[in-house]
C-alpha cells in the first residue's frame, strides 16, 4: 500500500508540473502588444459592430507559477484611459482559453470574460462570452469576436 501511495504521489506531482508547463506555453503564445482591428458583439443571433474600432491591448509575459496563475495586462480603446486587467490562460482539451478580469474600477468600455483564442499569422482572435459593464453598474452579456493584430 505504501508503494502504491508513493507511485500515486509521483504521478500527481508530474501531472501538476506538466499541466503548468503546458499553460505557460500559452502565455508565450499571446504575450505582447496588439492593435485592435475589430470587436463584433453578437446578441439575439445578430452581429453588431461596436462603436470603437481603434485601440491597443497588451498581455504581459509572466511566469504563471510565480504570480499565482494570473498575468497582468492593459487595454486602451478610442484613446480612453488605460484599463488594467488580469488574465489566466489554460488548455481545455483542444481549446485554448483566456479569462480576462478587470482590475480597474468600472469604466466604459470593458473587455472581460472567457474567450477561446487562436493565432492566425499576425492575428490573435478571441471568441467567447464577454461581460460589458457601464459606469451606472448595468452589466450585459454578449458573445464577442475580437480581432487583434501584432
Amino acid at each position: 500500500m505504501k508503494k502504491y501511495l508513493k507511485k500515486l504521489g509521483i504521478v500527481v506531482f508530474c501531472a501538476v508540473i506538466f499541466s503548468c508547463n503546458k499553460d505557460q506555453k500559452l502565455v508565450s503564445e499571446i504575450e505582447g502588444e496588439y492593435k485592435l482591428e475589430s470587436i463584433i458583439n453578437y446578441k439575439n443571433g445578430e452581429g453588431t459592430a461596436v462603436s470603437f474600432t481603434r485601440g491597443r491591448i497588451f498581455f504581459q509575459n509572466c511566469n504563471m507559477k510565480d504570480v499565482g496563475g494570473n498575468c497582468n495586462g492593459w487595454y486602451e480603446l478610442e484613446g480612453k484611459t488605460k484599463v488594467t486587467f488580469e488574465y489566466h490562460v489554460e488548455k481545455r482539451k483542444e481549446a485554448k482559453i483566456i479569462n480576462i478580469t478587470n482590475l480597474s474600477s468600472l469604466s466604459e468600455p470593458q473587455i472581460i470574460g472567457y474567450f477561446e483564442f487562436k493565432s492566425e499569422g499576425n492575428y490573435l482572435i478571441l471568441d467567447g462570452l464577454e461581460q460589458s459593464g457601464s459606469a451606472n453598474g448595468v452589466v450585459s452579456t454578449w458573445y464577442s469576436d475580437i480581432r487583434l493584430s501584432k
